[in-house]
């Protein structure tokens, strides 16, 4: 037989050894912490680093129809302009167009209903007894409890007492009330949909026309940036003019994706422009989508204005973490 003095000598060495363990098991956590933070820290500086010009052109474009928009602007015709902007330069595309009739936008929320159920029900008859005893708990609610423990219980023991307690259940002609309520999900991402006519007068309003569509057309595509890779496409910025300046009776619109463009040639005649060739007509079909759902504070400053914010998106204070404004902004 062992010793007392060896007997705890082997106790604390036993305690040591599991010390040990725990350390180096700390240890390896922390390198291995340190190696996952190292990993992120590269890829965060890598993405700075790499981060693609979607609008890769060297001087600004500027595209309008037709000729004589400009007058029609100085008389207070109410227009509207798509730019698209550099990710990392200052050039942009800018294409301004009367606006169209009909304008809508489609605000959206999703909601889903949940049961409360059994605590709600059990919570009720508890409540009944604190405030006025056995007797404002009838014999219904009693039921309705016996038939939520059957619930559980069905769980457990198959169908048998489910098909028992539901029997019983209709022949009493009692229901759980299933506490339904409503819970909010989500918004929806807003879209928009605008349809132009170009009808060209002179060949050079048919090569605007053409430009104007190619130039929808061209920025709707990613483009690649390597074997695998593919470069976004860049934002529009989309804005109602009226005598030059923004429209505050119209919605502000925030960065947008052209996710579709139909082009119609000539669809009520069959004409071309005899000195060209060029079609008649250019029917313009865009459909827009948002690059993110919104919160309130992405369109009102405050709960106390109506004014919409101009551009950008909700910064919230330091510490809550922040927003930043995508390229396009």
């Amino acid at each position: 037989m062992s010793s007392f003095a060896e007997w705890k000598a082997e106790r604390a060495a036993k305690r040591q050894a599991r010390k040990a363990e725990k350390e180096a098991k700390r240890a390896a956590q922390q390198e291995e912490q340190g190696i996952i933070e190292s990993i992120e820290k590269s890829i965060e500086n890598f993405s700075d680093a790499t981060v693609q010009e979607r609008v890769g052109i060297s001087q600004n474009q500027r595209y309008h129809f037709p000729s004589d928009l400009g007058d029609g602007a100085d008389s207070g015709y109410p227009l509207i302009r798509f730019g698209i902007g550099q990710s990392n330069g200052t050039k942009n595309v800018s294409i301004i167009l009367h606006q169209p009739p009909g304008i809508s936008v489609a605000d959206g929320a999703n909601y889903t209903s949940f049961d409360a159920g059994t605590l709600k029900s059990i919570a009720g008859i508890a409540l009944g007894l604190k405030k006025g005893g056995v007797s404002t708990v009838t014999d219904a609610d009693m039921y309705a409890t016996a038939i939520l423990a059957k619930d559980n219980l069905a769980n457990i023991a198959g169908g048998k007492i489910d098909k028992i307690t539901s029997a019983a259940a209709l022949k009493a002609g009692i229901a759980t009330n299933p506490y339904t309520r409503t819970g909010y999900e989500s918004t929806n991402v807003r879209g928009y949909s605008f349809a132009f006519k170009l009808v060209a007068s002179n060949v050079e309003e048919s090569d605007m026309a053409l430009a104007i569509e190619r130039t929808f057309r061209k920025f709707l595509y990613p483009k690649r940036a390597g074997s695998i890779a593919l470069v976004y496409p860049p934002l529009f910025n989309i804005e109602f003019l009226v005598l030059g300046e923004p429209n505050p009776y119209m919605p502000k619109i925030k960065p947008c994706y052209l996710t579709s463009l139909e082009t119609s040639i000539n669809e009520t005649s069959v004409a071309m422009h005899e000195d060209s060739g060029a079609p008649v007509e250019v029917d313009l079909a865009l459909t827009f989508q948002e690059e993110r759902v919104l919160v309130r504070q992405d369109l009102y400053e405050n709960d106390d204005t109506i004014t919409e914010r101009k551009e950008g998106f909700y910064n919230p204070p330091a510490g809550q973490g922040s927003l930043t404004n995508t390229p396009g902004d």
